[in-house]
């Protein structure tokens, strides 16, 4: 354990606290949704407030079980409590999640490495790229990291403090809501991890988690309640098609990124610390290799960075679990050089530790909404002409980004080229949506454009509404 000669005085402590406030709460609700997987979970969040059907979640009016329900039954319960859905709801549950994970990490970092190793630590997490921005953004990934990040602390305590079997029973308590938020990946993160670790070390206490049969059931009770109940209810085939888009597909995408690119996201993600790989690794492996505290939380980042990078189908985020572990080495790191630094590097490293979140906050608080108008700036008027337009049949043209429909508030069924006509034959009064790279299919065949929404989520993208029949304005004398 590193023991800094000076601990850090306590107004660091309270400025990281604030930093961290302002990075993932303030303004939180103050910009619309900013990607279409938060309008994928503000969707369903919304057609469970309104019909109350907490078992089976929908998007747009369609069934849509490809993720477990964990989230929208935080954001629902939230949208409760607020009394309407909005991006508040939809966004505070995860701004929590990632509190508890620092809080944790920081914790975790106090007992096992010290104080200047805790503060860094969640410093690091507080000003890291991808943390930041999902502690902010209405996706599964942040309350994944949360609840995975928990029940590797939980079986860890366990473990290192002779503690009570209850930790393994939390561990895995956590680790089954961990499965009703993302399903089976989870265990990528905190059993597979174990497993080696209790492969290489023998350790007796890691064998014991693992073996744990009340742990394993309520992991499997909590994990797999919901997909019991769907079953029971709609039958095992319903999975059929969300195993193979939402496992198989990604498993043997076409699509090719390289394999060293987790490595390279996580090296940007925690620039310009992850350069602390280059000062004396070969020093720092010698003296690593014998403390088992280190060595299970070096497990847990490379076991699930070698999955991950076998897989075809990439994403920075899926990483992100991990991210609280690699921030408690790379925090235990700055605190060892904090035991052997000069003083002016000291300063060096405690001003470069709190001047990176605060630069993160500063973002946040400031900058954010500005960076990404381009996204955010025809949503609130079409939101208001949707409500303008209410009592008329409204389609989207082949697909429709769900943050349109999300702001429509209403569902807005999809066709194609060949329903388009059959209403057309039956002389239908109607209004189509029609996104950027759809609109030279469809623009000739109808009646009038209504209205034009541009910068529409990309900055040279336009949705435009066509009218058919009486959906037209009539003309002006």
């Amino acid at each position: 354990m590193t023991t800094c000669k000076q601990e850090p005085p306590q107004i660091l402590c309270w400025l990281t606290l604030l930093v961290g406030f302002v990075c993932f709460f303030w303004g939180l609700g103050d910009i619309a949704l900013l990607s279409f997987n938060e309008g994928r979970r503000a969707v369903p969040t919304q057609a469970m407030f309104a019909t109350g059907d907490w078992l089976l979640p929908r998007l747009n009016g369609e069934l849509y079980i490809t993720k477990p329900p964990l989230l929208y039954w935080l954001t629902t319960a939230v949208s409760h409590l607020l009394g309407k859905v909005n991006e508040w709801s939809v966004r505070l549950p995860l701004a929590l999640a990632a509190s508890a994970a620092v809080f944790a990490a920081y914790r975790y970092a106090l007992r096992r490495f010290g104080s200047w190793a805790a503060l860094f630590t969640a410093q690091l997490l507080i000003a890291n790229a991808s943390f930041a921005m999902f502690a902010r953004r209405a996706e599964i990934d942040m309350l994944l990291t949360a609840l995975c990040f928990g029940a590797l602390l939980a079986a860890l305590h366990f473990m290192q403090e002779e503690a009570k079997r209850r930790w393994i029973l939390l561990s895995y308590f956590l680790l089954g809501l961990a499965a009703l938020a993302k399903g089976p990946p989870v265990l990528v993160f905190v059993t597979l991890p174990l497993l080696a670790y209790a492969l290489v070390s023998r350790d007796r206490a890691a064998w014991q988690v693992l073996r744990d049969p009340v742990g394993w059931g309520i992991f499997l009770l909590v994990g797999g309640s919901w997909f019991l109940a769907v079953s029971l209810l709609m039958g095992l085939d319903t999975w059929q098609v969300t195993f193979q888009r939402d496992i198989l597909n990604k498993v043997h995408s076409t699509a090719f990124k390289p394999l060293y690119s987790y490595f390279g996201w996580m090296l940007v993600d925690f620039l310009p610390v992850s350069l602390l790989l280059l000062v004396a690794p070969l020093a720092t492996w010698r003296r690593w290799k014998n403390d088992n505290r280190l060595i299970v939380l070096m497990i847990a980042v490379v076991l699930p960075l070698l999955i991950f990078t076998v897989s075809s189908d990439k994403h920075a985020k899926y990483m992100l679990p991990a991210y609280p572990v690699l921030a408690l080495l790379a925090g235990n790191r700055l605190g060892e050089l904090m035991e052997t630094a000069r003083p002016a590097w000291r300063r060096l490293l405690i001003a470069f530790g709190l001047l990176m979140p605060v630069g993160y906050a500063g973002f946040y608080a400031v900058a954010e909404a500005r960076v990404f108008e381009y996204r955010t700036v025809a949503l609130p008027q079409f939101e208001q002409w949707m409500a303008e337009v209410r009592d008329m049949p409204v389609y989207g043209y082949v697909a429709l980004d769900e943050r349109s429909i999300y702001y429509a508030k209403r569902t807005i069924p999809l066709v194609d080229r060949a329903a388009v006509d059959q209403m057309r034959a039956q002389q239908t009064s109607f209004l189509l949506l029609v996104e950027s790279n759809h609109l030279d299919a469809i623009a000739q065949e109808a009646n009038c454009k209504v209205r034009e929404f541009k910068p529409y989520l990309k900055r040279q993208n336009v949705l435009t509404v066509f009218g058919f029949g009486e959906a037209c304005p009539p003309p002006s004398s």
